[in-house]
């Protein structure tokens, strides 16, 4: 490695620490101050709120990352140009692609460090964050699997719930049983499918028995809906289903599997894996977008609008990226076609900014 490739990659590691330690403070800061009342309210300590704080810290890492770097390669590049330090070495024959090399190998190591985390970290410690905040927070005795075989303990109730779809609030094949005080069966209801309707659940195809406690027996009757009274919302099974981001790649690859052999649809899933390939690769062309942003002549004096500029372009990616995948989940765009659309053109964006820079 080079001076100058040493230079450049000490320059921007010292803005991204920078930059990272302060996004992540202000983040943490504001997402204390909204989940403080609720842990409050439910009777759960401040230092367990802390400690449900840094369970997402992997989780938010992932997220801002990406962000954090390309502010850092703006503040390090920027300053250099404002400095003269970029016509300085122009003026010895050193060119602007001698400066994305640096850029775009500490893009890559980013990005593979990102996957490993997301892969590693995230996954695990969300599980833990969601359980203090449906367990110890909202006071739910739920148990799930994935978005299949969802169990939850109620006071003189226990349900079983097949499988769960987010995105349509509905569930599958559904068993409630009810018990009295000595926990004797005395009500079982079963259904194929059920949707949250005006803050009921409406159960469809459904067969109830009531038990007799006296003579052990019991009444069976059909029914084409029924309306029960669950205390359980979306909210609640969303956050107690594991969802993709609580899946390592593996893992939710072998899931797709099982959701399609079992014959229930898993585009949305698809999409979240091939979306989970697609997503370490923003960091090189934020590398190259970086890079191209920096080095324009005209902004050379005008860090703060670079800085803006910049933070423009990334607000649009996610704009676009979030799009696409909308548009693959409701399977109007193939999932691998939806997951990377954006980083095709993005990149190519960030390549004719590099291309005509000064």
């Amino acid at each position: 490695m080079t001076i100058l490739y040493r230079y450049v990659t000490r320059e921007i590691l010292i803005c991204f620490s920078i930059v990272l330690v302060a996004v992540l403070s202000i983040y943490l800061a504001v997402d204390f101050i909204e989940k403080i009342d609720n842990f409050m309210e439910a009777g759960v300590s401040a230092s367990r709120c802390v400690v449900y704080l840094l369970y997402k810290l992997p989780f938010i890492l992932v997220q801002i990352a990406p962000v954090g770097f390309l502010l850092s390669i703006l503040v390090a590049l920027g300053l250099m140009s404002k400095n003269n330090e970029v016509i300085a070495l122009k003026s010895c024959g050193i060119g602007k692609t001698r400066l994305l090399k640096p850029a775009l190998v500490l893009g890559l190591v980013f990005g593979c460090l990102l996957f490993v985390v997301a892969e590693m970290l995230a996954p695990v410690f969300m599980v833990k964050a969601n359980q203090i905040w449906l367990q110890e927070v909202k006071k739910k005795n739920i148990f799930a699997s994935k978005t299949n075989d969802i169990w939850m303990r109620a006071s003189r109730q226990i349900i079983h719930i097949k499988s769960y779809q987010p995105d349509k609030k509905r569930i599958s094949r559904i068993a409630m049983h009810t018990f009295d005080d000595q926990f004797r069966l005395i009500n079982r209801i079963d259904a194929q499918s059920g949707e949250f309707i005006n803050g009921q659940w409406r159960l469809k195809d459904v067969v109830e028995q009531a038990f007799d406690e006296n003579d052990g027996g019991h009444q069976l009757r059909s029914l084409d809906t029924l309306t029960v009274e669950i205390d359980l919302n979306p909210d609640d099974l969303a956050r107690a289903a594991k969802r993709s981001d609580e899946m390592g790649l593996a893992e939710l690859g072998r899931y797709i599997e099982k959701v399609e052999r079992e014959g229930y649809g898993a585009v949305r899933f698809r999409v979240d894996y091939h979306g989970k390939i697609a997503a370490p690769f923003v960091c090189l062309f934020l590398s190259v977008l970086g890079t191209g942003i920096a080095l324009r002549g005209k902004l050379r004096e005008g860090m703060p609008v670079s800085i803006t500029y910049g933070l423009g372009i990334a607000f649009l990616y996610w704009i676009f990226n979030s799009f696409c995948l909308s548009l693959g989940y409701a399977e109007m765009m193939p999932p691998v076609v939806a997951a990377w659309v954006a980083n095709i053109v993005f990149f190519s964006v960030a390549g004719f900014l590099i291309l005509n820079a000064h």
